[in-house]
């Protein structure tokens, strides 16, 4: 993968967030909508691309699409995101709510009889 496909990638506030998120482990694409507030068209399209570019691997677990990152992560996307993590603008603080609201959802997958795949939720109660 070239470096200037990363970067059209991340580019895209978008599909940073949704790097971002993945970042931190596997999400089903209704995760990820209700976490960006984005459409189930938009969503697709995004991963699509992505996927494309072998930056993402998907799986079905039953009904569920869940997605990941790409392993290993290439280094130009880690040392992106912890450069953007540790930063101060809109767009850093954007990537640092994002991932509380990630941390909340899974929480909340974690406390409810939801049949979410284990490989999002882990070990916890709700797979």
């Amino acid at each position: 993968m070239e470096a200037s496909d990363i970067y059209k990638c991340i580019a895209d506030s978008q599909r940073l967030r949704i790097i971002n998120l993945l970042n931190e482990g596997p999400l089903c694409v209704c995760h990820l909508q209700e976490i960006l507030d984005a459409t189930q068209v938009k969503m697709s399209k995004q991963l699509a691309i992505m996927k494309q570019l072998g930056l993402l691997e998907s799986h079905r677990a039953g009904t569920w699409m869940v997605y990941s990152l790409a392993q290993p992560v290439h280094g130009l996307i880690q040392s992106n995101l912890d450069y953007l993590l540790g930063a101060s603008c809109a767009e850093c603080n954007q990537l640092q709510q994002d991932l509380q609201t990630r941390q909340k959802t899974v929480d909340a997958l974690a406390k409810s009889a939801s049949d979410c795949p284990k490989s999002v939720c882990g070990d916890t109660a709700c797979c």
